[in-house]
C-alpha cells in the first residue's frame, strides 16, 4: 500500500515539479533583470560578464529547483504528518541549504570561467562571496520566492483548480448554469466499521481508501467537489463524461485498486472497504459564496436526485446506480452493462426517476 501511494505521489507531483522548475528559472531571470543589475558590485564587472548573468542565474535557479523537486518527491511528503512547526523547520532548513549550495556551485563556475581563477582559489573565495551583496540579495529573494510558491501550492491543494480559477477570473461571481455529471461515492457499512475500529483507526481507514480514490481522480480528470466524512462528490462536464464514460471508469478503477490492496486493509484494519456509488447528469447552478472563505457551490435537482439514488444502493443491494440519461450513454459501450433496477418518485419530485444498475465483466 505504501509503495503504491509513493508511486502515485510521484506521478501526481510531476506537473507541479515541471511548473516549479519553470517558475524558479523565470523568477530568477526576472530578478536579475529588475533588481540585480542595479547592484554596485555588478556595475564594476565587464560587459561580457554581465551578459553571462542571465544564463548563470538560470543555471543557479535550475539547480535549486531540481534539488527542491527531488526533496518534494522523496522527502517532504514523508514529513507531512510531523507537527507543523517541525515540518516547516526541517523543510526550510533543507531549502536554505539547497539555495546556498546552488549559489556556491554557480560562483565556483563563474570564478573559473570568467575570472580565470584556479579551483583552489575559487574555493578559498567562497567565504568572501557569501558576504557579498550579490549573494545576500539572491539568497533573500530565493527564500521569499520559495515561501511564495509554497503558499500558492498550499492554497491550490486546499481549494482546487476550479475554485482558484473561478476566483481569479470572477467566473462564478454571478450564478452560472452548467451541464455537469456528478458521481457520489460512499463507504458501505460505515457505521458498523466506525464502531468496530474506533475514531482514530477509522480515520486512517478512510484516509487510506481516499488516497487510492485520489489516484483515480487524477487518472480520470475528475473535479473534486468535496469530501464529506466517508463520502466523496466528483464531477465532470457532461459532454466529457458522455464521451469518455469517466465516472463509470473511475468507479470500477477505484474498486480494482481497493481489491489489489485487500491484504493491506485486512491486515491493518480487519476488513476491506466496499464503496457504493451513483451517477446523474444535467443542468445545475454554479456560484461562488463569500463567507469566511470563498467557495464554489452547486445547486439543483441533479445533486438531490444523485444523493437519493445513492441511498437506494443499500435498499436494492446494488453497488453502482445511474439515471436513465447516463444509462443511454452505454448503447455503444461494450465494457459496461446497464440493467433496469427500479423506478421511483423521490420526495419533492413530480416525475419518476428510472434507475439502472451498471456492471462490467472485469469486476466480479
Amino acid at each position: 500500500m505504501k509503495a503504491a501511494i509513493n508511486n502515485y505521489a510521484r506521478k501526481v507531483n510531476r506537473p507541479y515539479l515541471i511548473v516549479l522548475v519553470i517558475a524558479y528559472v523565470a523568477g530568477m531571470n526576472i530578478f536579475v533583470l529588475l533588481k540585480m543589475l542595479g547592484l554596485k558590485e555588478l556595475n564594476e564587472i565587464n560587459l561580457q560578464t554581465q551578459q553571462a548573468l542571465l544564463p548563470l542565474s538560470s543555471c543557479m535557479a535550475l539547480l535549486v529547483a531540481l534539488g527542491i523537486a527531488f526533496m518534494e518527491v522523496y522527502i517532504f511528503n514523508r514529513w507531512e504528518n510531523y507537527p507543523f512547526g517541525r515540518f516547516i523547520l526541517y523543510k526550510y532548513s533543507i531549502i536554505i541549504l539547497l539555495i546556498t549550495t546552488g549559489c556556491i556551485l554557480v560562483f565556483i563556475f563563474f570564478a573559473q570561467v570568467f575570472e580565470n581563477k584556479s579551483l583552489n582559489a575559487s574555493l578559498q573565495s567562497i567565504p568572501e562571496f557569501l558576504q557579498t551583496e550579490i549573494f545576500l540579495s539572491v539568497f533573500l529573494y530565493l527564500i521569499l520566492f520559495s515561501i511564495l510558491l509554497n503558499m500558492i501550492k498550499t492554497i491550490y491543494d486546499y481549494l482546487g483548480p476550479q475554485a482558484i480559477v473561478g476566483a481569479l477570473l470572477g467566473k462564478y461571481s454571478q450564478p452560472v448554469e452548467e451541464d455537469l455529471t456528478f458521481l457520489f461515492i460512499d463507504l458501505q457499512a460505515s457505521t458498523r466499521i466506525a464502531e468496530q475500529l474506533g475514531h482514530a483507526q477509522y480515520s486512517r481507514f478512510i484516509e487510506s481508501s481516499f488516497q487510492l480514490l485520489t489516484e483515480s481522480i487524477h487518472q480520470h480528470d475528475a473535479i473534486l467537489y468535496q469530501f464529506v466524512g466517508d463520502e466523496a462528490v466528483l464531477l465532470w462536464p457532461a459532454q466529457t463524461a458522455q464521451k469518455t464514460l469517466a465516472p463509470l471508469k473511475l468507479y470500477f478503477d477505484f474498486i480494482k485498486k481497493i481489491d489489489q490492496q485487500s491484504n493491506y486493509f485486512t491486515k491493518s484494519f480487519g476488513e476491506t472497504p466496499r464503496f457504493k456509488a451513483a451517477v446523474h447528469t444535467g443542468l445545475v447552478t454554479v456560484t461562488e459564496i463569500r463567507t469566511i472563505k470563498r467557495d464554489i457551490v452547486y445547486h439543483g435537482d441533479v445533486l438531490n436526485t444523485c444523493a437519493r439514488m445513492l441511498e437506494q444502493c443499500n435498499t436494492l443491494k446494488k453497488n453502482l446506480l445511474v439515471s436513465s440519461p447516463v444509462a443511454n450513454w452505454l448503447q455503444e459501450a461494450d465494457r459496461f452493462t446497464a440493467s433496469f433496477a427500479t423506478q421511483l418518485t423521490f420526495r419533492g419530485k413530480a416525475s419518476e426517476t428510472t434507475i439502472y444498475e451498471i456492471t462490467t465483466p472485469s469486476i466480479h
